[in-house]
């Protein structure tokens, strides 16, 4: 954890402090302590179910309770309410430890931040709605005020902890997240309308709203699943021939480490991971005899190779997780000069995406044993990349993977990449290597 966002996570209780003297001076009325106790209970539990969204997030029931807590309460319950049940739930995550580590769940500063914002978000919220009334639009207005403020303290902690544009997480999260929270806000308002006067029906309440946690869990367990198995399928392909063995996993690597050297957001560096993974997948419908084969290709062979972008992508097509990444599985065999297949695409016409697949792809190619040829030298395939940079590959990809293989390069030492490029384009040229 770096100073700064040590800082910024501890920092968080000066905004506690000052809301929570905020509602104090706002108008209060008793509330029913049995549906008090039951709400903090009810969200200390949803606290200690969170379901992984995404490296940045983990989503779990406590948006309905803590919403239900602000249309029930005067702000001074509500935010205390919510404050408790934060402090329980996390307190309890801090003594659990995740048994394949032996780590606890959470940090004492975990439980600090967590706390803190929830309590921001959920005083702004109480503020807003306790201000606008008690219709149905002061109720979607505070829900959407909930929403933002504590997504926002959350996407600038991400934002810092790894030096990323806030607003692009803010955007990846929010495609996570927006609907199962809109869920469980609608659940809140539900839970809040039907418990007046009748604690126990709570309790009833959770049913859906635990309903609403168990369907997310398994559509993302199945989408884990979905993934796994068609990377199964991929890993087949590439065991049916001992030199290209890993061949995808390598590529997936590759492209990873160029996507991130890019600059690219981590939602469309998945993507890519999740179709270089799979992009030989179409060689499944390629016989043996010419997968195999050492020799020339014939026409008619190379034609059949030609096709496994397509036949791969006919695959991909019945798999909803690989909706944004067929065209990359598509276009992978693209070149930026137009003469690639299988749709002869050139320049940004191909996704950059599909250019980065390329190069790594390439890469793997050159530096593996094949039947008709030993693996290349590193510096010998590196600058057959540099020949290619413009023509084959996309030159900004072909610097950003040599930028992130400091150690392809050891017969330069620590020079510099835009030094050593001249002479490894020197070099290709000389070779000449027929990619």
């Amino acid at each position: 954890m770096t100073p700064l966002l040590r800082v910024y996570l501890l920092a968080m209780t000066a905004p506690a402090a000052l809301m929570v003297a905020a509602v104090l001076r706002t108008p209060s009325t008793p509330g029913d302590p049995v549906l008090m106790f039951v709400l903090v209970v009810l969200g200390a539990v949803a606290t200690n179910f969170p379901v992984l969204i995404s490296r940045h997030y983990k989503a779990d029931a406590t948006p309905a309770i803590h919403l239900a807590a602000v249309l029930l309460f005067a702000p001074p319950i509500a935010v205390a309410v919510i404050g408790s049940s934060a402090l329980l739930g996390q307190g309890v995550l801090c003594i659990r430890r995740n048994p394949a580590t032996g780590v606890p769940r959470r940090q004492a500063i975990d439980i600090v931040f967590n706390t803190s914002q929830l309590i921001v978000a959920g005083g702004f919220s109480a503020l807003v709605y306790s201000a606008a009334g008690t219709q149905l639009p002061a109720a979607f207005l505070a829900a959407a005020v909930m929403y933002a403020v504590n997504n926002g303290l959350v996407v600038v902690a991400a934002a810092i902890h790894d030096w990323r544009n806030p607003m692009e997480l803010w955007a990846e999260i929010a495609a996570s997240d927006l609907k199962q929270t809109t869920a469980l806000y609608v659940a809140g308002y539900l839970l809040a309308v039907i418990s007046v006067g009748r604690p126990w029906l709570a309790l009833v309440m959770m049913i859906p709203v635990g309903a609403i946690q168990v369907a997310l869990t398994r559509s993302v367990q199945l989408m884990e699943q979905t993934i796994d198995a068609v990377e199964a399928m991929a890993d087949v392909v590439d065991r049916r021939d001992p030199y290209t063995y890993q061949h995808s996993q390598s590529v997936a690597d590759h492209a990873v480490r160029t996507a991130r050297r890019l600059g690219l957001p981590d939602r469309e560096v998945e993507v890519i991971r999740l179709a270089a993974r799979v992009h030989d997948l179409g060689k499944i419908s390629i016989p043996d005899e010419i997968l195999h084969k050492q020799g020339r290709l014939s026409p008619a062979e190379f034609e059949l190779i030609k096709r496994h972008p397509e036949t791969g992508v006919e695959i991909l097509a019945k798999f909803p997780a690989y909706r944004h990444g067929r065209e990359l599985v598509l276009a992978h065999h693209e070149r930026i000069d137009g003469l690639g297949y299988p749709r002869g695409l050139a320049g940004a016409a191909i996704a950059l995406g599909a250019r980065i697949i390329a190069v790594a792809d390439s890469w793997d190619a050159m530096t593996s044993d094949r039947p008709y040829r030993k693996a290349l030298e590193a510096e010998v395939a590196l600058a057959e990349l540099l020949r290619g940079r413009g023509t084959q590959w996309d030159s900004s990809v072909v610097d950003a993977f040599a930028e992130s293989l400091p150690g392809a390069i050891p017969a330069v030492g620590r020079k510099r990449w835009t030094e050593v490029r001249p002479l490894l384009r020197s070099l290709g040229a000389a070779v000449g290597v027929i990619g």
